[in-house]
C-alpha cells in the first residue's frame, strides 16, 4: 500500500515576528511530508490597527516569514502561508486552524537528530486521528516510533495490548508504515502527565492527543507544556477535531 492514496495530514506551524526563533533543520525536514499552514503573526502595539500595522510593517514581516516559508519548500512540503497582524494570537490561530482544517499544532523545541519518536496513548478514543498522522510523519521508515499506554485502574498488558496498542499499529501499517519500526511500551500510573514527561526527554519528538479543543490549550496546557518545557523537544499536538466541535467554533466565531 503506498502513501499516495493518501492525502497527507496538516500541521500548523505559527511563528512571531518579526525576529522568529529558528526551526531545526532536521524538524523542517520531519515535517515536510504533511502539508504545513505557516503562520506569521506580528503582534499589533496597543493603539494601533491591524491594518495600520500592515501598512506599516507588511514588508518587514514578508521577509521575516520568507526564509522560513522556502525551507520547507526547500524540503518538500507544501506550503500555505498566512500573515496576520493582531492584538490576539489564540483566536487568529484558532480561526486559520480551523479554516484550514489542520489535523495537529507544532510547538517547537530543539531538535539535534531524528531517531525516535514517543506516541503517549489513551486509548482508542483520539488514537485514530493520532496513528494516520504519526504513520505520515514516519513514512521514509528511518524513524523509531514508540506507542506508550499508561494503563488504566487494573488493565493488564495483554488487554492494553489487544486493545490499544496492536490497533494503533495496524492502522499505521494500513497507510504503508513498517511495522518493525513500532514498539510498544506499557505502564501503570496514577499520573499519566508526569510519566509523559519523564520519558519525553529519551525521545526527540513527541506526539499526542489534544485534551481540550483550543489553540490556548494546546500551547500552554498543562501536558504539552510541561513536556515542550521539560524535556525541551518539539511538541507535536494531534487535534481530536469533530464536525460538533467545528460547528460551535465556526458559531462562536462568526
Amino acid at each position: 500500500m503506498t502513501q499516495s492514496r493518501f492525502i497527507p495530514s496538516s500541521i500548523l506551524v505559527d511563528v512571531e515576528l518579526p525576529e522568529p526563533a529558528p526551526l531545526s533543520p532536521d524538524l523542517v525536514d520531519l515535517l515536510a511530508s504533511l502539508r504545513i499552514v505557516l503562520v506569521g503573526w506580528y503582534a499589533v502595539p496597543e493603539q494601533t490597527s491591524p491594518q495600520q500595522a500592515r501598512d506599516q510593517f507588511e514588508g518587514e514581516a514578508e521577509a521575516a516569514l520568507a526564509p522560513i516559508a522556502q525551507a520547507f519548500e526547500d524540503a518538500g512540503a507544501e506550503v500555505d502561508t498566512h500573515l496576520v497582524f493582531t492584538p490576539n494570537q489564540f483566536d487568529t490561530l484558532s480561526r486559520i486552524s480551523t479554516e484550514h482544517d489542520c489535523d495537529a499544532v507544532l510547538i517547537p523545541g530543539t531538535m539535534k537528530h531524528l531517531h525516535r519518536v514517543l506516541v503517549p496513548l489513551r486509548g482508542l478514543h483520539n488514537a485514530r486521528r493520532i496513528a494516520p498522522f504519526v504513520a505520515d510523519l514516519v513514512q521514509d521508515g528511518t524513524t523509531d516510533v514508540t506507542l506508550l499506554h499508561v494503563q488504566e485502574e487494573d488493565e493488564t498488558d495483554d488487554a492494553a495490548r489487544e486493545h490499544v496498542l496492536e490497533p494503533v499499529r495496524d492502522m499505521m501499517t494500513a497507510r504503508g508504515i513498517d511495522a518493525g519500526i513500532i514498539q510498544f511500551e506499557m505502564v501503570a500510573s496514577d499520573d499519566p502527565a508526569g510519566t509523559i514527561v519523564d520519558r519525553a526527554d529519551n525521545y526527540d519528538v513527541v506526539v499526542l492527543g489534544e485534551t481540550q479543543p483550543s489553540i490556548r490549550e494546546i500551547l500552554f496546557g498543562s501536558v504539552p507544556g510541561a513536556i515542550a518545557k521539560a524535556a525541551r523537544t518539539p511538541v507535536i499536538v494531534v487535534r481530536h477535531f469533530d464536525e460538533a466541535v467545528a460547528s460551535a467554533t465556526r458559531a462562536t466565531q462568526a
